[in-house]
């Protein structure tokens, strides 16, 4: 009898338990359906102009947009050398990749990032989805960017953004290879590059160099991304969005 009691106690207590995880999976879901987040990028640099910033939302089987130490994509190469994010695009499309939830282009006013000044984006992530990789180029370089992969924004967090350089075209400063201010050009210089991506060193100006090393040269971090999620309240509710966490 003794042994029958215990028996009964064990598989009551097990299936208290399953109810306690199966009520806490829902509630997490239920969280995140109704969380939106709002993302900002913000310029830290003196003469850098960012290009619009590519960004994808994705689950945890995406690639990474780029490798250190590994070569670039062509996708990652054509937006690092000329703020082209068309291939970009095409590659995290939610349509043909299964783990995309969607990819998107900021801008700040229809436009590129000058330095000291924030874009902002929104997102819903409904469907559970709560990473985000993004790439955007400092314009006035050969290929250097700006970058995260996998990047968790379910939670309220402030990440500071190094530059790379893609290693896919010499780092020239020549401006006929230029796109942003004071070139403007967009042809791709044919000399030898590193061939893969790597931190970047910098503006050296002087020499050959068409580039103000006193003007577009930078110290990491070159750029800083904050995130602040939110949880949606009801929409007859007129209370206001509360925060998840601080950012920091």
């Amino acid at each position: 009898m003794t042994r029958t009691i215990s028996i009964v106690l064990m598989l009551g207590a097990l299936a208290a338990l399953l109810v306690v995880v199966a009520v806490g999976l829902l509630s997490a879901n239920g969280d995140m359906e109704d969380m939106r987040v709002e993302l900002y990028i913000t310029n830290l640099t003196r003469g850098q102009v960012l290009s619009p910033v590519f960004i994808t939302r994705h689950d945890g089987t995406a690639e990474p947009l780029y490798s250190l130490g590994q070569p670039p994509t062509d996708a990652l190469a054509v937006m690092a050398e000329d703020a082209d994010a068309s291939g970009l695009l095409a590659q995290w499309n939610p349509d043909v990749n299964a783990g995309i939830s969607e990819s998107r282009v900021l801008t700040l006013e229809d436009g590129p990032i000058p330095p000291g000044h924030t874009a902002k984006l929104d997102f819903d992530l409904g469907d559970g989805n709560s990473m985000v990789s993004l790439v955007s180029m400092l314009v006035t370089t050969n290929d250097a960017f700006i970058g995260a992969n996998g990047l968790d924004i379910s939670e309220d967090r402030t990440v500071n953004l190094s530059a790379y350089d893609a290693g896919s075209e010499a780092n020239s400063e020549d401006c006929d290879f230029i796109p942003g201010p004071p070139c403007g050009n967009h042809r791709e210089d044919s000399g030898v590059a590193e061939g893969y991506v790597y931190v970047h060193p910098g503006i050296t100006g002087g020499g050959k160099s068409d580039l103000d090393r006193e003007l577009h040269d930078w110290r990491n971090p070159v750029a800083r991304l904050t995130v602040k999620a939110w949880n949606t309240p009801a929409a007859d509710s007129g209370a206001p969005l509360p925060r998840l966490l601080d950012v920091y």
